[in-house]
């Protein structure tokens, strides 16, 4: 990439000066040539190539003014380009007045050939000096599209519009504006999750074109992300599906003679032991196949859902009455704290119950034995908020924590434990409840979990 470096630039600016201050001086000394009465030959020459030079350099200063490099399309302002366009324009204005008067008061002074050189060169380089500076500012502007816009007069306009005509309105709009707006809407409209919104680069000029193809590239990229965790998705749930259908057939067998098995009064008592464990682990791995296949639907949103109004109450005294034997056969007492009133919510009933019943069944088997279970439901600021809290058999990590989250699937609270359980049922129940457009929330303190569901309350009318 051809880079402009400073020294570059900076030789171009002394050149242009050179030339400028070769043509004025040659254009003063042509008049006082006239006014002894001789020759303008060599003068003209000169004014000539002072001249050209001076729109050559010029030339060359106005492509290269506000980029670093050929190949660079961008433009790099500086400090002088913060002030306002029209305000520019009005100190550039006072200071070439200065300029032209201190100029013609040079015609009313009696200077020698050699003094008027000196005095129309300094003037010339002071004036030239001051032109750049002004004139390449405007250029850098101009190349920005901000020449207008950063104005005091336009941004007065922009203030004025905003008092009497609020809202959009494109007519009032430059197309740096009109373009800026497109690029933003686009993105609130990508940030709100419309992947198929495209710009139309060439309808876009300078930066707002390079922002606008990486807005489409933005596009792209989610798109293609977005499509490939759907793709994954898809994987897991029919590799999960397919498993567990090649898994339920033979695990069919297995428990339908299993249950053959215990009809035939075995007398060995060794192979009642067996067949006992046999039993209780094909049970196991039933629940835990069918349990998989329910997390992957679940998680993947392909469940119908019945939303009704139901009154939550109602539902957790049943469901806590279903409990009552499970929790008495390890000595746990549960302490409920219900409204007296119906306490009305829109789920879908049954799968509001399998949430409610993991949480229950969670407390079933893994609360400390003899020790309370507390059961409580809350309705406040138009929330409901149902809560259980127990003691678990031993010290449960921070929620959270060490890259553990008790919600995600096959992850349990104690490690060592594979007798019972798949690691499913909060998962399950977690999913159910966002499903239903209510929220789930699991605390660990030590030993200490609490469960928390929250439903928007709406009127039993």
């Amino acid at each position: 990439m051809r880079k402009y470096s400073t020294g570059q630039k900076g030789a171009a600016v002394v050149i242009h000066q050179m030339f400028f201050i070769l043509m004025l001086c040659s254009l003063f000394g042509a008049g006082y040539c006239m006014e002894i009465h001789r020759g303008i030959g060599l003068m003209t020459a000169l004014t000539v190539a002072g001249m050209v030079g001076s729109f050559v350099t010029l030339t060359y200063l106005t492509g290269i003014c506000g980029r670093r490099a050929m190949e660079d399309p961008k433009i790099y302002l500086n400090f002088l380009d913060r002030i306002y366009s029209d305000i520019e324009l009005v100190l550039f204005g006072g200071a070439s007045w200065l300029m032209v008067y201190f100029c013609n008061s040079l015609k009313g002074l009696d200077f020698a050939f050699s003094g008027l050189m000196v005095a129309v060169g300094t003037l010339g380089y002071l004036a030239d000096l001051v032109f750049l500076v002004f004139y390449l500012s405007l250029v850098r502007r101009a190349k920005d599209n901000s020449l207008f816009t950063h104005s005091l007069c336009y941004q007065i306009f922009c203030q004025i519009r905003k008092l009497f005509a609020p809202g959009k309105n494109p007519k009032f709009c430059t197309r740096k504006e009109r373009e800026r707006t497109a690029i933003r809407d686009a993105l609130e409209a990508i940030s709100t999750g419309a992947l198929d919104t495209r710009l139309e680069v060439e309808e876009f000029h300078g930066q707002e074109r390079e922002i606008a193809e990486a807005v489409n590239n933005i596009r792209a990229g989610l798109s293609d992300a977005i499509m490939d965790k759907i793709k994954n998705e898809r994987m897991k749930a029919d590799l999960i599906t397919n498993v567990s259908h090649d898994i339920k057939t033979p695990l069919t067998s297995i428990v339908n003679y299993v249950d053959l098995l215990k009809r035939e009064n075995l007398e060995n008592e060794r192979a009642r032991s067996y067949l006992r464990i046999l039993d209780e682990k094909s049970q196991r791995l039933k629940q835990l196949t069918e349990d998989l296949v329910e997390a992957s639907k679940i998680s993947s949103g392909n469940v119908h859902l019945d939303m009704q109004k139901i009154d939550l109450v109602e539902l957790l005294y049943q469901t806590g009455g279903e409990f009552n034997e499970r929790f008495e056969a390890r000595g746990l007492t549960i302490v409920s704290k219900f409204p007296h009133k119906s306490v009305m919510i829109r789920a879908d009933g049954r799968q509001l119950y399998r949430a409610i019943e993991n949480l229950y069944a969670n407390a079933a088997k893994y609360a400390l034995e003899k020790t309370r279970v507390y059961v409580e439901l809350v309705a406040d600021a138009g929330k409901a908020v149902f809560t259980i809290k127990n003691i678990s058999q031993t010290p449960l990590p921070e929620n959270g924590k060490d890259g553990k989250d008790l919600t995600e699937r096959f992850v349990r609270g104690e490690e060592s434990r594979t007798t019972e359980g798949s690691g499913l049922g909060l998962s399950i129940a977690k999913n159910l409840t966002t499903l239903m457009g209510g929220e789930f929330v699991i605390r660990t303190d030590g030993d200490l979990f609490s469960a928390e569901i929250t439903f928007s309350i709406i009127s039993d009318r």
